[in-house]
C-alpha cells in the first residue's frame, strides 16, 4: 500500500474510533482489500448492536469499575473494534479471506484469534508486543508496525 493511501487509512481508523462511547479506550478497525484499496468493513469497540446500555456496565464502564487491568480478562467489557469489523463483515456477506486490518491498537489474543481465524492475512498496528501479536506472528500473519 502507498504511503499516502496508508496515511489516509490511519485518519479513518483514527476517527472510527473517535465513535466508541468507552471512557477507558476508542479503538477503530479497518478491513482493505490490498488490492483496490477499498474498505471492506469497520468496526469500534462498544456495546452489542442496538444494546439499551451506553457501557458494558449500563451506564458505567465495568472494567474501570473493577480496575481490570488493560489485557486482561477480556471476557468482561465491550465488543472489542477488531472482532466488531470482522462481524460486520460477515453480517452484509463480505469475505475477510486475504484482507488487511489496520487498528490503532494492538490486537488482544482473543481478536488475534479472530482475525487469524477469519483469513485476515496482514495486520497494521502499533506493535508494542503482547500474547496477541506473538500469536499473529506464530500463525503467519504479516504484521506491519504503525507509527501513529
Amino acid at each position: 500500500m502507498k504511503a499516502k493511501h496508508l496515511s489516509a487509512r490511519i485518519d479513518q481508523c483514527k476517527l472510527i474510533a473517535k465513535c466508541s462511547p468507552c471512557p477507558r479506550r476508542k479503538v477503530g478497525a479497518l478491513i482493505i482489500d490490498p488490492l483496490t484499496n477499498v474498505i471492506i468493513s469497520e468496526g469500534y469497540n462498544g456495546t452489542p448492536r442496538d444494546s439499551k446500555k451506553a457501557l458494558c456496565g449500563g451506564d458505567t464502564c465495568r472494567r474501570i469499575c473493577e480496575q481490570i487491568e488493560s489485557g486482561t480478562q477480556n471476557d468482561i467489557g465491550c465488543h472489542h473494534a477488531e472482532s466488531n469489523a470482522i462481524l460486520n463483515a460477515c453480517r452484509v456477506g463480505q469475505s475477510t479471506l486475504n484482507r488487511w486490518l489496520i487498528v490503532n491498537c494492538d490486537p488482544c489474543l482473543m481478536c488475534a484469534k479472530s482475525i487469524h481465524h477469519a483469513g485476515i492475512v496482514k495486520v497494521f498496528c502499533p506493535n508494542h508486543g503482547g500474547a496477541g501479536i506473538d500469536y499473529l506472528i506464530e500463525n503467519s500473519v504479516e504484521i506491519e508496525t504503525l507509527v501513529l
